[in-house]
């Protein structure tokens, strides 16, 4: 498959996921990135990925807020589109009083973008793929 398409479907991840993730509930947002499609020719590394990820989804860059979730759902998909078997982590951290959640993907048990602790800073929610 040529490097184009590639580049169009990874690009469709960035612009749909979001404006799912807006108007849909998170579990068929979910389904729908493990669905994505297979494109990718495995040439892409998954740090190239994620740094095309975070770039693409930059704070002013679209109709949407760039969040830890929105990055992670769009790393997932683009993951899924190269062969690999991402996880999805969801977790948070503090009390009822100082909470805070954050949403990151592993590959092969490794956080990508993401401190190597981030798994020890946050309490697991939920973990999705593989």
């Amino acid at each position: 498959m040529s490097r184009s398409i590639e580049r169009c479907v990874a690009l469709a991840a960035v612009v749909m996921i979001p404006l799912l993730l807006a108007a849909l509930p998170f579990p068929a947002v979910l389904a729908i990135c493990d669905r994505w499609p297979r494109t990718g020719t495995g040439t892409a590394s998954p740090n190239g990925l994620a740094d095309r990820a975070r770039r693409w989804l930059a704070h002013g860059r679209g109709p949407w807020a760039s969040s830890c979730l929105t990055r992670s759902l769009v790393l997932y998909a683009m993951l899924r589109q190269h062969g690999h078997r991402p996880r999805l982590h969801l977790g948070v951290d503090g009390d009822a009083r100082s909470f805070a959640a954050h949403a990151w993907v592993t590959l092969d048990g490794e956080p990508l973008e993401q401190p190597s602790t981030v798994g020890e800073q946050f309490q697991p929610l939920m973990v999705h793929g593989g």
